[in-house]
């Protein structure tokens, strides 16, 4: 059942969605006719995994806001009043471009598990929020990876649990975030990467040191990337894999390395996003996005060690114009990242001095 009114919810579990929604969705994304109107088949995992994310917070702000809305059908519970309080609710807490993209997902999620329903009142609206998105005259933070990871260990360490304590949610989660958070210092993969990581397959230890490696088939650029995770998070990564992600995962299946605090398993491309900006904005004063932190890896070697900025291009994993064999792409990206190690290292140890 629907939490009482009161209780911050930010999403709703599909365990708590009303029953014709979860039929709605589930025959919208099934392996059903290509050529529906729906289209779900044509989507990309990103595309349905944004409109999923949509919904639940529609129905999550339903559930704190107008519980007995959730009773309705849902053709009848999406109308222009309750999208109004919606996007208000939104805007609370989001910049103009987000709430305008969040209604852009939420109106994609409608169009396809109700098609035969007109939506055009629905689209006109997001037109009209994208239109009103001030044009962006601020050029993107610069920020290097030195208080990216500093905001990593920091949260680990407040999260650190307690030998014979207790886990709780903000706990397990908190020392998540701070892990991910410092390896995308020292290594910063693509948001898609990263969040695709699974134990056994891309995080592999071999004698005493850990290995990220992705096969070309999932990387953007189609370079195979094999980092090395620095020393310095090793016990990090051990006290995660041993404590806080069997918390997390509560006796689910799956390799996911970053798990939910939901029951969905793997962490979303969404809620990090949410997570990094709110983190970023309290600690660092500045609102990051997962790209931000491949920048801020780029700037730490233009600002410290500007004649050799090419490791930045294989740190990143960009494409080289350079015929190349594997092993050689493969050897680039292990030195890149111990050499992002030993940068940080350096200049962790100059701001100590000063």
């Amino acid at each position: 059942m629907p939490r009482s009114r009161g209780v911050a919810i930010q999403e709703l579990p599909w365990r708590d969605w009303p029953l014709t929604d979860q039929k709605l969705w589930s025959h919208a994304v099934s392996d059903g006719d290509p050529f529906s109107n729906a289209g779900a088949a044509r989507l990309s995992k990103v595309t349905l995994d944004a409109r999923w994310h949509a919904w639940r917070r529609f129905l999550g702000f339903l559930a704190r806001e107008e519980p007995l809305a959730l009773h309705l059908a849902p053709a009848e519970r999406l109308n222009a009043e309750r999208i109004r309080a919606f996007t208000s609710y939104l805007a609370r807490t989001n910049a103009a471009r987000s709430l305008a993209d969040h209604i852009t997902r939420l109106y994609g999620a409608a169009h396809m598990m109700m098609p035969e329903r007109d939506w055009t009142w629905l689209r006109d609206i997001t037109g009209r929020l994208h239109a009103a998105v001030p044009k962006s005259t601020v050029s993107a933070p610069v920020i290097t990876s030195i208080p990216v990871l500093k905001l990593g260990l920091e949260l680990m360490i407040e999260s650190q649990p307690l030998e014979g304590g207790k886990l709780t949610e903000s706990i397990a989660a908190g020392y998540r975030n701070g892990l991910m958070i410092a390896l995308l210092a020292f290594i910063p993969l693509r948001a898609k990467n990263c969040l695709g990581l699974e134990i056994g397959r891309h995080l592999v230890r071999e004698q005493d040191e850990w290995f990220i490696i992705i096969p070309r088939s999932e990387t953007k650029t189609r370079t195979p990337i094999e980092f090395a995770v620095p020393e310095i998070l090793n016990e990090y990564l051990e006290l995660y894999l041993e404590v806080i992600r069997p918390w997390l995962q509560r006796g689910r299946a799956g390799d996911a390395l970053w798990l939910s605090r939901q029951a969905e398993g793997a962490l979303s491309h969404q809620t990090f996003g949410r997570v990094l900006a709110r983190l970023s904005s309290e600690h660092l004063g500045l609102r990051l996005s997962p790209h931000d932190l491949r920048d801020a890896a780029a700037t730490t070697w233009a600002i410290a060690k500007p004649s050799q900025i090419a490791v930045s291009k294989d740190l990143l994993a960009h494409n080289d114009l350079r015929t190349t064999t594997r092993h050689y792409n493969r050897a680039r990206g292990i030195e890149a990242s111990r050499a992002q190690a030993r940068l940080i290292a350096e200049l962790r140890k100059r701001r100590t001095r000063c």
